[in-house]
């Protein structure tokens, strides 16, 4: 059937899902039986066109790829003829073509990958019954501010009174549309930060590693006094900055940059590029697309793509560069050998004024300062192997400080043996801390994660750990 069996109640909100699917139709109709929505399915995008006219549906969550008529086609049309609704796509990594052209013309809502999470699923639905109610609640609040105006116009000089009370109600109104508008803002970040997820799904790409870059790049250029309308470009280009990767060939992703031959490195540097066409013509991550294209240039102007020098690079390209390289030297993919913390910033701090911007370098210190206390941030420049005044990381020794090094969230299937683990949690509480991943130990965490149907929330550390200092 394409419809559910029973009729709409007054204002419930209303749900189609749209798949060629017909298990998955009854898995997601089940899925909701216990919520208080009107759920409709249909098996094809004009199925589920005929029952858009027939019914007020709130949100739509269709699968991307469908015979006949696609996910991102039939969502164009939805967006057409009811714009209304809200939309949200079912789609996978190798779909990144199929889901960019959804972006552009179904202007959808949110993505969902395949096979999806049923709590993540729930609270996206939520999320965007939320979202349509604030739409309908802000078009209400313009309504009396047009209003209000006209009534301002009307009122005599004299009234003075009356005019500060009306005033009064017109600030009210805005300051109520202004939290509706930052929720909007938020939950198109909490989008950007799904897709970023979606692309570290890609094999060869590092999950983890996006989010750390991202947020100290909000921190960086705090730090440098950028405005706050800019930060949140340097927060997209941080969490999209590896979007270009997805059209890599396997074989480049498999190996390190260090061990890349020269034609495979130029290879390579066209991620840049092709990051910036994807993500340009989104007028919200147009700016972010500009610093996603300039992450390699160099400060003394040898980089790529455009052998842009000095401040003619973007600001937060800059800042992209050095946190990235740091990652990159800490995980050992830059050099090929793992480094300390320590040795790490010896090998950007020696590359100023070449590679990267001193100012730039400056702040970042000064950011793990006041964000990773317990680190040596003393610079040598001679010696990048140097012992760092530190304790090992998994001792329970308190005499001696711990190293902070920059700790990652990667998804679960991305835990290996050898890597050493801050934490793995489920539902906030802790499973094993501190420790080197052996195989039983993953075994163990595999076997919790089933038997209790819920994902491991796993933080890693990167970076050579130093030795104690005697």
């Amino acid at each position: 059937m394409n419809k559910a069996s029973f009729q709409p109640t007054t204002n419930t909100p209303a749900i189609l899902f749209v798949d060629d699917e017909p298990n998955i139709l009854k898995s997601l109709q089940r899925l909701f039986r216990s919520v208080n929505y009107d759920v409709y399915t249909a098996e094809s995008g004009m199925a589920g066109l005929a029952i858009v006219k027939q019914y007020p549906i709130d949100v739509i969550v269709s699968d991307m790829r469908m015979p006949h008529m696609d996910g991102a086609k039939f969502l164009e049309q939805v967006a057409n003829d009811s714009p209304d609704i809200i939309r949200i796509l079912l789609t996978g990594y190798s779909d990144i073509q199929s889901t960019i052209a959804a972006v552009n013309k179904g202007k959808i809502y949110s993505y969902l990958s395949k096979p999806w999470e049923d709590n993540e699923l729930k609270i996206q639905i939520a999320n965007a019954i939320e979202q349509k109610r604030l739409r309908e609640e802000r078009q209400q609040l313009f309504i009396i501010i047009n209003q209000q105006n006209a009534e301002l116009k009307d009122l005599n000089t004299n009234l003075e009174e009356k005019i500060l009370a009306r005033t009064a109600q017109l600030k009210t109104t805005l300051n109520q549309l202004d939290s509706a508008h930052k929720l909007l803002e938020k939950q198109y970040t909490d989008t950007v930060v799904a897709f970023a997820k979606i692309i570290e799904m890609r094999p060869g790409i590092k999950s983890g590693q996006s989010k750390y870059i991202a947020e100290k790049a909000v921190q960086v250029g705090r730090e440098l006094g950028v405005a706050v309308d800019e930060l949140k470009n340097f927060l997209y280009a941080g969490m999209l900055k590896q979007i270009g990767k997805m059209s890599l060939s396997d074989q480049l992703l498999a190996k390190p940059f260090y061990a890349l031959s020269t034609q495979q490195k130029k290879e390579y540097l066209l991620h840049t590029i092709e990051g910036e066409t994807l993500l340009k013509d989104l007028q919200q991550l147009h700016p972010a697309s500009v610093l996603i294209r300039h992450q390699h240039e160099q400060y003394d102007g040898l980089g790529y793509p455009d052998a842009l020098k000095h401040h003619n690079i973007p600001l937060g390209s800059r800042v992209l560069k050095v946190i990235s390289d740091y990652v990159a030297c800490l995980d050992g993919s830059l050099t090929g050998t793992q480094m300390t913390v320590g040795a790490a910033l010896s090998w950007i701090n020696i590359r100023k004024e070449n590679h990267y911007d001193p100012i730039v370098i400056d702040a970042f210190i000064k950011v793990l300062k006041e964000t990773e206390p317990e680190t040596d941030f003393e610079i040598d420049h001679l010696a990048l192997d140097k012992s760092w005044k530190t304790s090992s990381v998994i001792t329970e020794d308190h005499h001696n400080p711990v190293v902070s090094r920059p700790v990652l969230e990667i998804s679960w299937s991305e835990l290996k043996v050898g890597m050493e683990v801050e934490g793995v949690y489920f539902d906030g509480k802790a499973y094993i801390k501190n420790c080197i991943v052996t195989e039983k130990i993953l075994q163990g965490i595999t076997k919790l994660k089933y038997n209790l149907d819920l994902n491991p929330n796993i933080k890693i550390r990167i970076g050579k750990q130093p030795s104690s200092e005697k």
